[in-house]
Order: C-alpha cells, then structure tokens, then sequence
C-alpha cells in the first residue's frame, strides 16, 4: 500500500504545478503551499477508521464516545467537531515541517494545545485521506527536532526533494515577481521583492539583483535545503527529468524519475501506474530559459556567490536503464532513495 502522507520539498521556481499533476493522479490531495492546486480528488469525507483516532486525540475517550455515538441524530455536531480538530491537526504538522504561520488564526487553541501534545510518531498517522505536503524548504533548524528524528528513523512519511537549475529557477521567480500585484500570492517576501524587482529598469538588472541580494526569495531557502540532495531516504527529482522531450529533457529520464517516486511511496504496481500518469502540457516550464537572460557577467555573479547550486556536469558515464525491465532497477542517482524495506510495500 502506498504512503498515506507525503512530503515534497519543491524550490519556488522550480515548476511545481508539473510534479503536483502527478502526485495527484497518484491519489494524493495537495497540501501546502500546493493547497489551491485545482484536483478532482475525492472530497467525499475522511475514510474508513480516520475519524475516531482524531476525535479521540481531541477531545478525549468520552467526548469522542459520545461524538460517535449521536452521529446519526446529531450529524452536524460530530462534522463541526472532526473539522475543528482536522484544522487544528494541520496546522501543528505545518508548524512541525518549520513552515512559516500567522500569529492569529482561526484555530481553536484548546485543541492545538491538546493536539500538540501527540508524539510524531502518531500525529502524520491521524492527518486525514491522503496529503502531499508541498513545501518550499525544510530547514534543519527550523523543523521540529521530533519530527526529523521520527523521520530519520522510520524514513516516513517519504521525503521528495523536486529542485531545478538555478538559472531558470530565477528567470521564473523575475517573472513571477514582475506580474501585477494580485498575482504574486500572500507571501510576506514575494510581496516586498515584487515592488523591488518592479522599481528595477529591466532583466539585466532584476537578474544582478536576483545574483547579489542574499534575501531575494527562494536562494538562501535552496542552500539551506542542501541535505535533501545527499540524503540516501531522499527521492530527489528535478524538473529538467519531469519535462520529458516536450521541453527539452528526454522520456527515458522521466521514466526513470517516475519510477524512483512510486518506489519511495511504496507504489504497488509501478509499471501500471507509470502508464497512467499525465503527460508533460505544453504550458509547462522548458528547459535552459536562462539562456535568453544570462549574460557572462551574471555568469561570473553566479560563480562568485552561489558555486555551490550550479548543476553538476552530467555523467557520461551513466546508462540509460529500460524502465520496463523488472529485474533490473533504475540507476542510482545522487540523492536518490536506497531501496530498502522503507521504501517498499512493507516498509513501516
């Protein structure tokens, strides 16, 4: 049986809406910073054996008793009650994950204060349906030291790291932050940088400051996520194998991606399931954007401030590995997860 919770840490910029497409036809509802991604999911309610574990790690034996036991006259109270406690469990994994919240929130604080009281090891088991958590870091020393230590220990919920080159990945975060000022999203950073790159003359100097200003968004985030990339339980991902040949990558890497993902949720049928999931839109990012921007002294900015988040050069030495043979298993990459007993059917 597949995972039921999955993380995915994805850089902004890094053409997130292509890898959310595929978690989703997985069966994953996106979470996150992915939350508004439209899916046709099932919405229909939580699942079978889903609602007493939280009920009960709310409110307690008795009232979840009494909960379960009117569910039939008093639908509404026990719908209330589970969504209460669903919000309140969202927010304390989302805080566990070191992701950023606000200081007021419509939260009940006597069911955070309960419900933050659950053991890691528990709490990821009472999150509702299946969710992948998009986030755009995972810092070390802002995640829960619970958290990361549960995972360390268990390899679960699996951890996907989906990153880009970091040229292209600044060209989209220019763009992004160039659109009107409705369309750069509620982010505190994305906010104040768009009026920045906005008060900027053109391209060349959008992409100097992108190359010399330590706080523009998503560069010291890519930097502190530095782990995930050698991290052997780590499915690392990057958007240049996603596309396929429809923007410049090939279908052999994607295939070979593809397959390192449904091994790390523990997909039953990957070959099956590799022939059921979306194929690349023509709307999706293309390859070498930066090209067209990039000039030899933002190459040299480049080298000078951040050598350490250029691509590696790419391994002649590596062969192509036909994805429909069974016995033997893609290649290896840097990053990718060891296939062990976590990150299989099994696996706990």
């Amino acid at each position: 049986m597949s995972a039921p919770q999955l993380i995915v840490v994805s850089l902004r910029g890094s053409g997130t809406p292509l890898l959310a497409r595929i978690t989703t036809a997985l069966g994953y509802a996106p979470q996150g910073t992915m939350a508004g991604f439209p899916h046709d999911g099932d919405d229909a309610g939580p699942g079978p054996g889903e609602v007493s574990p939280v009920l009960r790690a709310a409110y307690g034996q008795t009232e979840a008793a009494r909960l379960l036991r009117g569910q039939h006259d008093h639908h509404q109270e026990l719908e209330t009650a589970f969504q209460l406690a669903v919000a309140a469990l969202w927010r304390i994994w989302w805080t566990r994950l070191g992701q950023p919240v606000t200081a007021v929130s419509p939260v009940d604080p006597v069911l955070q204060e309960r419900l933050s009281r659950v053991p890691d090891t528990d709490l990821h088991r009472l999150l509702p349906g299946r969710g992948c958590w998009y986030v755009n870091s995972l810092d070390l020393e802002r995640a829960d030291a619970d958290l990361l230590r549960t995972w360390h220990a268990r390899a679960r919920p699996p951890i996907v790291y989906h990153h880009r080159d970091v040229r292209d990945r600044i060209i989209e975060l220019i763009r992004m932050l160039s659109h009107p000022a409705g369309d750069v999203g509620t982010l505190p950073e994305h906010l104040v940088y768009r009026d920045i790159v906005n008060a900027l003359p053109g391209m060349d100097a959008r992409i100097t400051l992108a190359l010399t200003d330590p706080g523009f968004p998503g560069m010291s985030e890519a930097r502190r996520c530095g782990w995930l990339l050698h991290h052997p339980a780590v499915c690392v991902l990057t958007h240049e194998e996603l596309t396929g040949s429809a923007q410049g990558g090939t279908d052999g890497a994607r295939d070979r991606a593809l397959y390192r993902l449904l091994a790390a949720i523990g997909h039953p049928h990957p070959p099956a399931a590799l022939t059921a999931l979306p194929e690349p839109a023509s709307r999706d990012l293309p390859v070498g954007i930066w090209r067209r921007y990039f000039n030899p002294e933002h190459e040299r900015l480049l080298e000078r401030h951040y050598p350490d988040l250029l691509p590696p050069a790419p391994d002649a030495a590596r062969h192509p590995v036909d994805p429909a043979r069974k016995d033997v298993p893609p290649a290896r990459r840097r990053g990718e997860p060891v296939v062990d007993s976590r990150s299989s059917p099994g696996g706990p």
